[in-house]
């Protein structure tokens, strides 16, 4: 099955380790007088305490945190340390990510010890005393979360639920020629993608581009030509029927319709191939080497692209990327499961302005001289274009945005891609990013929208122009990233500083 990154969660244990006096008696350790002196009203205040805990973290947690099942525990004035004690707050300590802990003064000794046998990261419920209790388990080696507020804590505990989607992710590798680089397009991507399951915990699912195309008509008697006599994940007579409707569903949403039905319902057949061999291998994303098959001269024989598939794909919250850029791939796992978002994921290049106007005309075709005037401002801009946008840029589980569609091929008008009207989204704060090809650094930065650009081109030029704060040192530092820079609306330029401080990788902000 298709495992999406979005349907991860992050499992949090509650743990509450209280205390309580037995007897009644007035000393340095008794901060009242009157009935709060006498023995079960520890308890009933305990009671409450963790009756209002748990609805405050109810309350507070996304859902993509899954709150289990609390463990409670009274310790008393006796003092005493049992092995059950550690039996019941760690039962189910295999199902746990995160501990999320509440210690009672007095019960010092058992929480410090549970915190160390847990062996998990181990956050404290946020109040103001975090010190009184986090002090000695970072000295005891405790891998600890302490923030003042529920907001910092969550953050953390998103990222946390980042990586571990991430870890468990799967990605399908089409190829043509190699494995870890293209021959032609994101040359500066993964250098080694062995590498890359070490450190971030991926795996690769390789399918060969041949295999894969010849999975576009119905299996024939005696098998594909690339593999005679399997059974292969050929897409069928009433899958291609079923797409003849989703076809039309996508015609009559469109605000502009650009390609014919039967060229769309082309690109829908390898959008449904690459679904079914994700499903197959268990996968979480794609990424293909547009150049390298564009080379076979079988797209062009089979009339199709492989753009839509990205689209339609990233609007699932399904990582998918061209060019075979492994590291963009990786980077949109990491902005899905932080934002929640579709990201967008194209040539990120620098606007140069002299003279009053930009010089990048002869080469960015999709840039007026008339879309440089609606700008207006021309010093720090940047333009991002690709075939790839999509309708979910506003979140995975909201409506469809409005979008258009075209033809890639400018001659025979086939290969579906999507537009959208970036002008709608004017004044939008993005965030874009990238792992690097080398596995140490993830670079990491923001704009904001200022002109839609492409909206009525065809082949790979929708996109958008953007101001960012410095241009030269977003240049530079892409200059050792690379060309791709997958993005999302808002701003999560925080919790990507800190995934990427939690991978080991250093976080280069721009």
């Amino acid at each position: 099955m298709i495992k999406n990154v979005m349907d991860v969660k992050l499992n949090v244990k509650p743990v509450f380790v209280m205390f309580a006096h037995k007897y009644y008696y007035e000393g340095p350790c008794r901060m009242a007088g009157g009935d709060a002196l006498q023995p079960g009203f520890d308890t009933m205040v305990n009671g409450a305490i963790f009756n209002g805990t748990m609805e405050g973290m109810k309350f507070a947690m996304p859902d993509c945190i899954n709150l289990m099942e609390p463990a409670y525990l009274e310790t008393t004035c006796d003092w005493d340390i049992k092995d059950e004690y550690f039996e019941k707050l760690l039962a189910d300590r295999e199902e746990v990510d995160v501990y999320l802990a509440s210690g009672a003064f007095g019960a010092d000794q058992v929480f410090n010890e549970f915190a160390v046998r847990c062996k998990k990261p181990l956050a404290i419920v946020p109040d103001v005393w975090g010190p009184a209790r986090a002090g000695g388990l970072y000295n005891l080696g405790v891998d600890l979360i302490c923030e003042i507020t529920w907001e910092d804590l969550i953050k953390k505990l998103v990222v946390m639920r980042a990586k571990k989607a991430i870890a468990q992710a799967n990605l399908l590798l089409v190829t043509r020629f190699n494995y870890d680089l293209p021959v032609a397009g994101a040359t500066d991507s993964f250098i080694n993608l062995r590498d890359v399951t070490d450190r971030l915990g991926i795996h690769f699912r390789t399918v060969n581009a041949h295999e894969i195309i010849d999975q576009f008509h119905p299996l024939p008697e005696g098998g594909n030509y690339t593999t005679p006599g399997r059974v292969t994940p050929n897409i069928t007579e009433e899958e291609i029927a079923e797409l003849g409707t989703v076809a039309d569903e996508l015609l009559a949403g469109a605000e502009v319709k650009a390609i014919e039905k039967d060229m769309l319902i082309n690109s829908l057949i390898a959008y449904k191939v690459i679904q079914k061999n994700m499903d197959l291998y268990d996968c979480s994303g794609a990424v293909i080497p547009c150049p390298d098959i564009c080379s076979t001269r079988r797209i062009n024989q089979e009339k199709f692209t492989f753009c839509l598939t990205h689209s339609l794909n990233l609007e699932q919250g399904i990582a998918s990327a061209c060019e075979y850029d492994v590291a963009a791939a990786v980077t949109q796992l990491a902005e899905i499961v932080l934002s929640g978002k579709a990201p967008y994921m194209g040539n990120t290049l620098p606007i140069i302005s002299t003279d009053g106007r930009g010089i990048n005309y002869q080469i960015l075709k999709m840039i007026t001289e008339e879309d440089m005037k609606e700008v207006g401002d021309l010093e720090n801009l940047y333009v991002v274009y690709h075939s790839t946008p999509h309708r979910k840029f506003k979140g995975i589980n909201e409506p469809n945005g409005s979008y258009a569609l075209r033809h890639f091929a400018y001659d025979q008008k086939f290969g579906a891609v999507m537009r959208h009207n970036f002008n709608e989204d004017k004044g939008q704060v993005i965030t874009f990013a990238r792992f690097t090809g080398d596995l140490k650094r993830v670079l990491i930065g923001k704009g904001t929208i200022v002109k839609s650009v492409g909206y009525d081109l065809d082949n790979c030029n929708g996109g958008f122009i953007f101001q960012v704060e410095d241009q030269k040192k977003v240049y530079r530092e892409q200059c050792r990233s690379g060309l791709h820079l997958p993005l999302v609306f808002g701003d999560y330029t925080e919790e990507l500083k800190m995934l990427a401080e939690s991978l080991g990788l250093e976080p280069v902000m721009v």
